[in-house]
């Protein structure tokens, strides 16, 4: 019976050469003898102290080794690590020995081997132990990636990965790397950290950002051995961090665990997929049941005419754990809140997951007070939750809540109806609560039409443009700013402060400017005849600075319209230096010595650090008009006059906004501020309406 077992694996075998050592000469001949049976050129060897030099001699493609020996109770581990040492001995050890102690064990695992099998061995086993790690499925090899931009290391590391039996895949290119996996999906990729054109880390996260490799490990090398390197990869990976340079047989080590783990989890998966029933009713994550299960349960509840709440929670920016914690962090976190909202529900209630960061409870036999109070409970949860994990992650949610006002009402209008309440939580602040009304879905609506609207207004022009002037001391015209207006063609005037964000959102923005600049220095080159020192500050938005296209339209605009760079002002907020402050400084640079000058807008409203006027060229402060509204106020004076005094210490110029007073002026004059800017003067007008002021129809422009 023995042997035909052993015969059975022998054609799998292929003449495979092993070296087998134990002292004792009967279990050593017992043992050979079976494995030659299986098809195995076995080596035979009873002194440790020979390991080295038959290694050395038959390079053999695998060992089984005893571990106690007269040398000593972990002689045979001890010697195998030398041999790994001097000779990079990278094939598979499998551990045999009458004392199964945990300090065998280990002196097993240092020594490299992931097998220790304790004594007496059935020769069927042993050979199918041996036959399943050193074959390795020939006919599906697990697949391995190796990006380094090292050419030598990836030669090294390749060539023992493939005697090992692995298909091996290697990129010395970022880019071609990702482009590859998506081709091969390997189940393991190791990626240096230290590449010149995009750092191991970052290579990361953008191989995270595909669905279909989501779920692939990595593991990160390097010879950086900073801790901070080494925290941030094993965060993203999830695994462990590999120092280079690393000796074969580990790198074998790390390698055998982590494919055969994802294989393994591959496979579960896809057959759990195969079972469409289960997949549909609960979430396979967190084990919660699905949005089918909370359609069923609405459904049944309208149905019998009870009552209930419904809401909806999302996590806050809950992508961004995944970006910079990896996905294995980010779904430990999601299992982690759902164990936590359940433990704050009654028996009645239920929670449901739906994908990514998004939950759903449904609250029967209860009132508005109690749910609120329980969506605060859940929100504060959530954050206590969110620092109770290994890695201190700032977590919010927000919640959006709607009752039935009918049993006629179906599932999806009332989760429709969640959605819009929690739409409105997330405009908000922070983390916050919020019940629907209809209010909100009318809001919605008329946001949802602009929106679908906006594309079309920029393509037929219904935005315009208005200048308001700036003024000097004197009260003559210095400057006019540009202005966006837009006439919709059913909801009539749309306020900037509307449609500003929504072309942000869009990415609109900087065909607005586009569109505004070209009408505006065209309009300037105009009013030059008449006001031949008239300047124009133009709004620029983070994206428009961004572009990097800016300065050649700038410049071919201005050679079109013959008007000197001079003649604009390039106005920002501070907001803009906070976000973008390297390309920020580039590229107003680039404005500088084109020639145009850089105002920073809203001064005093945003974080006002007065490093921005150290690193940026800006040339004038616009103090905003909270300030100037502000002057009756003796301490809202001091403040504004120290910024107009700090303005002059600096030689920065000053633009007072929203100045609509005649003592605001006279003060404001008084401190030595330059211009001027406000419905005092004048509001913002359009071409011909502003061509009727004084400014154009008598006095000359003042000279700056």
């Amino acid at each position: 019976m023995r042997h035909t077992a052993i015969k059975a694996i022998a054609s799998a075998s292929a003449k495979h050469k092993i070296v087998f050592v134990d002292d004792d000469a009967d279990l050593l001949l017992y043992y050979s003898e079976a494995l030659r049976e299986a098809g195995y050129d076995v080596i035979p060897l009873q002194d440790i102290k020979a390991l080295a030099s038959t290694v050395a001699e038959h390079q053999p493609l695998a060992a089984i080794c005893d571990m106690a020996f007269p040398e000593g109770e972990t002689a045979g581990a001890d010697f195998l690590q030398q041999v790994r040492q001097q000779q990079g001995a990278a094939f598979p050890v499998l551990f045999i020995s009458t004392i199964d102690s945990f300090k065998n064990r280990l002196a097993a695992v240092r020594a490299g081997s992931s097998h220790f099998l304790a004594k007496p061995v059935s020769s069927k086993m042993l050979c199918q132990i041996l036959s399943t790690f050193l074959q390795k499925s020939e006919q599906d090899p697990y697949r391995v990636m190796l990006i380094d931009n090292d050419n030598d290391v990836l030669r090294f590391y390749r060539q023992a990965l493939q005697m090992a039996g692995y298909q091996v895949y290697c990129c010395n290119n970022p880019q071609q790397a990702l482009q590859m996996m998506l081709q091969h999906q390997p189940e393991l990729v190791l990626i240096d950290l230290d590449m010149p054109d995009c750092h191991g880390l970052e290579l990361g996260q953008i191989i995270r950002q595909h669905s279909e490799l989501i779920d692939t490990p990595m593991v990160f090398m390097s010879a950086d051995e900073r801790i901070d390197a080494k925290l941030a990869a094993v965060r993203l990976a999830g695994d462990e961090f590999i120092h280079k340079p690393i000796a074969p047989w580990r790198l074998l080590m790390v390698v055998e665990a982590r494919v055969k783990r994802s294989r393994m989890l591959h496979q579960q998966r896809q057959q759990l997929m195969r079972q469409p029933e289960l997949v549909q009713h609960l979430d396979t994550l967190t084990a919660l049941p699905t949005l089918w299960q909370l359609h069923n349960d609405i459904n049944t509840l309208q149905q019998t005419a009870r009552s209930f709440y419904l809401l909806k929670l999302d996590l806050n920016k809950f992508h961004l754990v995944n970006d910079v914690y990896g996905h294995s962090t980010g779904d430990l976190l999601l299992q982690t809140v759902a164990w936590t909202l359940a433990q704050q529900l009654e028996a009645t209630d239920k929670l449901y997951r739906q994908n990514g960061d998004e939950f759903w409870l449904l609250l029967q036999n209860t009132d508005a007070d109690h749910v609120q109070k329980l969506a605060e409970r859940l929100i504060a949860q959530v954050l206590k939750q969110s620092r109770t994990l290994e890695t201190d992650i700032a977590l919010s949610a927000s919640i959006g809540i709607c009752k039935p006002q009918t049993h006629l009402e179906s599932a999806d209008t009332l989760m429709q109806q969640a959605n819009i309440a929690l739409h409105d939580a997330k405009k908000a602040v922070g983390y916050q609560i919020r019940c629907y009304n209809s209010a909100m879905q009318f809001a919605l609506s008329q946001r949802y039409q602009l929106q679908q609207s906006i594309k079309q207004g920029l393509q037929q022009n219904t935005f315009y443009p208005v200048y308001q002037p700036i003024v000097d001391a004197n009260g003559e015209i210095y400057s006019v700013e540009l202005l966006s207006r837009w006439q919709h063609p059913v909801q009539g005037f749309i306020s900037p402060t509307v449609f500003i964000p929504m072309l942000e959102e869009e990415g609109l923005i900087t065909l607005l400017t586009k569109q505004m600049l070209e009408l505006g220095i065209a309009q300037l080159a105009k009013w030059r005849r008449t006001l031949p020192r008239l300047r124009l500050s133009v709004n620029f938005s983070a994206p428009d600075i961004a572009n990097p296209d800016l300065i050649g339209q700038l410049t071919a605009l201005l050679l079109q319209h013959q008007l000197p760079p001079q003649a604009l002002t390039i106005e920002i907020t501070e907001s803009i230096l906070l976000e973008h402050s390297v390309m920020v400084i580039q590229q107003l640079n680039r404005l500088k010595a084109l020639g145009a000058s850089i105002a920073l807008d809203d001064f005093g409203t945003g974080f006002s650090s007065l490093s921005y006027l150290d690193r940026y060229p800006v040339d004038i402060l616009k103090i905003d008009r909270s300030f100037i509204n502000k002057l009756d106020d003796a301490k809202a004076r001091r403040l504004t006059l120290a910024i107009i005094h700090l303005a002059h210490e600096l030689n920065l110029q000053i633009t007072a906004e929203g100045v609509e007073q005649p003592q605001q002026f006279a003060l404001l004059q008084q401190e030595k501020c330059q211009y001027f800017q406000g419905y005092y003067f004048s509001k913002p007008l359009e071409p011909t309406s502003l061509e009727q002021t004084k400014w154009f129809t008598a006095s000359p422009v003042s000279q700056r």
